[in-house]
């Protein structure tokens, strides 16, 4: 069932005091997806420990590398939104049957109101196909974006409720068009354009072992992803995992689809993978626009075939840099179910400007992190806010849009953030984190589909998956990817002492919309 078609009455969304709940775990450092080298494309992971003394991108030889705790370490105590539920994941025993391949090529997106295809978005804003398109709000005009210099400093989080000229929507059927204002920003000042191929230039093959893509836009490409039926019954529910590395254990009856990134190190000279083989190796978009574009390319070719994994059904998880790369297939494809980011840190779910508000400890990451060890955002778009790890360097405070409302774009889709605030391990921003993601619940909440998005942070080593993730992400996939609307979702809860009050990073109250989505 189409989520616009049961989503539920508006709600206000009340968040003046937040605190965490304890939950106990340990504190250790982990390891990292290998990302050195010229290029990588994989799952393995980096051999290097934490460290304490290390707190520059050169003595880095993995992503994140670990610090000490801080000023901003403390006890763990508190309470948290939501700490029960009772949902568990079950699916089908027997597998697909014999592995047969069939191939095909793109329906026409301008055939019908209802094709599922359609990449175009609704004609009607207040009627745009939330979960079946890859952008529902296509259609609304963008005015033109300031440049650098018109932009005005605010170390608080934007308000998503207030549109460009100003005014704040009221109804919740203005949120498309906001949106489409929201990711324009996105790819305006962060992240570079993710193109849409045209009709009839992507074909595939869709099999119980294996979905091959083919583009030809421009430049052409080929790519692989391996799928593993896991006792799934065909037509299946599928979780895609960024590397097959660090994310949830997919569940028996959910199929696993493992895609494998590429990257390239270094913050200049030319880009690599199937994204820049199609349109061009200097092409300004970062590396999560890329592997975002390679998903959107998989469910394209699964909407074509439909009869081995249900392109409707689709979530997708991976862990550090991996959680970057899933955070941000999930907000640039609304088609996807599920997204499910683990310890994605800075270029995921951390909002950029807060780090030197929240966050500036020894061993943080910085953004201009996200452009020079690896271009995961666009050197091009974010280099003008950012030229070094340093405050000084650093005015990501002139941004119009940060990652909260990046997190608003999945909205009314599903959304489970799994974070690790570890003091040992610093890298991943901890209180930027838990401050982002409360404030990108309120456009969840405004919207009417604040129990969309679910949020646990528990700490440990790198990576590891711990049972205080479990009861969430049981809940979560029930919910939309096994169509149980009775799960137990939206919970949030870290075990992140001294957690700050994310009211006090926002300058701007929650609205209450009337209408619907």
């Amino acid at each position: 069932m189409r989520l616009h078609e049961t989503l539920p009455t508006l709600s206000l969304p009340l968040l003046l005091a937040l605190a965490p709940l304890a939950i106990p775990g340990c504190s250790s450092p982990g390891s990292e997806p290998d990302g050195s080298g010229s290029e990588t494309n994989g799952d393995d992971d980096a051999d290097e420990s934490a460290s304490e003394e290390s707190t520059s991108d050169e003595d880095r030889t993995s992503e994140e590398s670990g610090g000490t705790t801080g000023t901003t370490s403390g006890s763990t105590s508190g309470s948290s939104t939501s700490t029960t539920g009772n949902a568990s994941t079950s699916g089908g025993s027997s597998t697909s049957g014999p592995d047969t391949t069939t191939s095909t090529t793109t329906d026409d997106p301008t055939a019908s109101e209802t094709d599922p295809t359609d990449p175009t978005g609704p004609s009607d804003p207040g009627d745009a196909r939330w979960g079946d398109v890859e952008n529902p709000s296509a259609s609304c005009e963008v005015g033109p974006l300031p440049g650098f210099d018109a932009l005005t400093p605010n170390s608080n989080l934007p308000d998503p409720f207030t549109k460009m000229d100003g005014s704040r929507i009221t109804d919740a059927s203005e949120w498309a068009c906001r949106r489409e204002e929201i990711l324009q920003q996105g790819y305006e000042y962060i992240l570079g354009e993710k193109p849409v191929p045209p009709d009839g230039s992507v074909s595939g093959t869709v099999s119980n072992s294996s979905i091959t893509v083919q583009v030809n836009d421009g430049g052409s490409t080929m790519f692989t992803a391996m799928v593993n039926m896991n006792g799934a019954t065909a037509p299946a529910p599928a979780i895609i995992s960024y590397g097959g590395f660090g994310g949830p254990p997919v569940p028996n009856g959910v199929a696993q689809i493992t895609f494998n990134p590429i990257e390239t190190q270094g913050g200049s000279g030319p880009k690599n993978g199937p994204f820049y083989e199609v349109y061009g190796s200097d092409h300004p978009a970062g590396y999560l626009v890329a592997w975002a574009w390679q998903v959107s390319r998989i469910l394209d070719v699964l909407e074509q075939d439909p009869s081995v994994i249900d392109p409707t059904r689709v979530g997708v998880t991976g862990c550090s840099r991996y959680g970057k790369g899933a955070f941000f297939a999930g907000v640039l494809d609304n088609r996807i179910a599920l997204t499910i980011p683990v310890e994605s840190g800075l270029g995921g779910t951390v909002g950029l400007r807060l780090v030197e508000v929240l966050d500036n400890y020894n061993g943080a990451e910085w953004p201009y992190h996200g452009i020079s060890y690896v271009r995961w955002m666009s050197e091009v778009a974010l280099g003008r806010f950012t030229s070094g790890n340093s405050a000084g360097a650093d005015n990501t405070d002139r941004l119009p849009v940060d990652m909260h409302e990046m997190m608003g774009l999945i909205a009314p889709r599903g959304l489970y953030i799994v974070d690790n605030p570890s003091g040992t391990y610093a890298g991943l921003d901890r209180n930027s984190a838990w401050v982002t993601a409360n404030v990108g619940r309120l456009i969840f909440e405004a919207l009417g589909v604040g129990d969309h998005m679910s949020y646990e942070g528990a700490s440990g080593d790198h990576c590891s998956w711990r049972p205080q993730y479990q009861a969430s992400f049981d809940a979560m996939v029930d919910r939309f990817l096994l169509g149980d609307e009775s799960a137990d979702t939206g919970r949030f809860n870290t075990d992140l002492g001294n957690a700050p009050n994310p009211a006090a990073n926002i300058d701007w109250e929650p609205p209450t919309l009337s209408g619907s989505l």
